[in-house]
């Protein structure tokens, strides 16, 4: 009956905080600093449409720190994206679970490469670029807690495509999970031979109900402005708010996995997305994603991922390695290409 009320508690203060958060007022279209922090660069939730907000993994760093304090275990994960017209982008992050909580970092740097560049009579000057970065430093914590099961997979959260993991077996009942989470970012952009930066700080909050039912809200880009020349601005502020759930076949020999996002950015209407994956025995997963408000070329997006810690150890210090592809398509200006992996390290509990 305690852990009941309590339950409808959280919901409550969950759906509170969304409806503050959407109820801020937007600033006008295009009148925001660093637009690349809105540029999505993990392979796995591009590929799901970006409704990560409720998912659990080392990208949720960049969606929702609090994803992170229900993650029991270290996972390093790294993407490549080959953007639009020459534009690269190298994403890199990495989990460490604690006592007192899980800590993740993440690096994200976009480049241009090489750009012709004239005076203001059009006579060529030679080439400029321009680079675009951002650090993240994370901590999230979730309650209840057990220390004891460090290393291991709560069977309370979705569950995770890994093999080598243990799963908790003497399961203490409980009716929720509750994260919260926080991070501190560096973001800093240089344009020819200008450069700006400045700090700026994400914050968010999940809940996990019975049945493998996960709730998420946060807000990114929380304070920060930059300036170049004369010209100052705040960064994208971001609220976002998502829902997510599995369901398993008989004998676990497939997974359905459901999630959706509403976003709203502090210089553009509300948006919604939807994601679907489908896992075939831990070892293969198709990914679909729909994403509203897109500007150009096709909402959806798509991708697939393959599981080899079957050919991995358990004692080893890798014990889990995955690769991932997603593809999104932005019409005339062309198709993007993400390349992720990722890895559990430093010796997780046997299976």
């Amino acid at each position: 009956m305690k852990g009941q009320i309590f339950n409808r508690k959280a919901t409550v203060g969950v759906f509170c905080f969304l409806f503050c958060c959407l109820s801020l007022r937007a600033a006008d279209v295009g009148t925001t600093a660093s637009n690349f922090l809105k540029i999505p660069v993990a392979a796995i939730p591009t590929s799901l449409g970006n409704s990560y907000t409720a998912m659990i993994g080392p990208d949720s760093i960049l969606y929702n720190p609090a994803g992170l304090g229900l993650l029991t275990y270290p996972v390093f994960s790294g993407s490549h994206n080959q953007y639009l017209i020459g534009i690269s982008q190298e994403y890199v992050a990495a989990t460490y679970r604690t006592k007192l909580g899980t800590v993740g970092v993440a690096y994200s740097l976009l480049r241009s490469g090489n750009i012709k560049s004239y005076d203001l009579n059009e006579n060529p000057l030679g080439t400029v670029s321009t680079s675009h970065k951002q650090a993240v430093i994370s901590f999230a914590q979730s309650f209840p807690h057990f220390n004891q099961d460090i290393g291991m997979i709560d069977p309370m959260v979705i569950t995770p495509g890994w093999t080598n993991i243990a799963v908790v077996e003497d399961y203490r009942p409980k009716a929720y999970r509750i994260s919260f989470g926080g991070s501190l970012k560096y973001v800093g952009e240089k344009l020819a031979d200008e450069s700006s930066s400045t700090y700026t700080f994400d914050l968010g909050i999940m809940l996990v109900l019975p049945e493998h039912l996960q709730l998420g809200a946060a807000v990114l880009n929380l304070g920060g402005s930059q300036k170049f020349y004369s010209s100052s601005a705040k960064l994208p502020r971001t609220i976002r708010a998502g829902v997510a759930k599995d369901f398993h076949s008989k004998k676990n020999l497939m997974v359905f996995t459901v999630m959706s996002d509403i976003v709203k950015e502090s210089d553009y209407d509300l948006q919604q997305s939807l994601g679907f994956e489908m896992s075939v025995l831990n070892m293969v997963q198709l990914r679909l994603g729909y994403k509203s408000g897109k500007d150009e070329g096709s909402r959806l997006s798509g991708g697939f991922g393959m599981n080899f810690d079957r050919f991995t150890s358990p004692e080893n210090f890798i014990n889990g390695v995955r690769l991932d592809y997603s593809y999104f398509d932005y019409g005339v200006l062309g198709a993007t290409h993400r390349f992720g992996f990722q890895f559990i390290w430093g010796g997780g509990k046997k299976a």
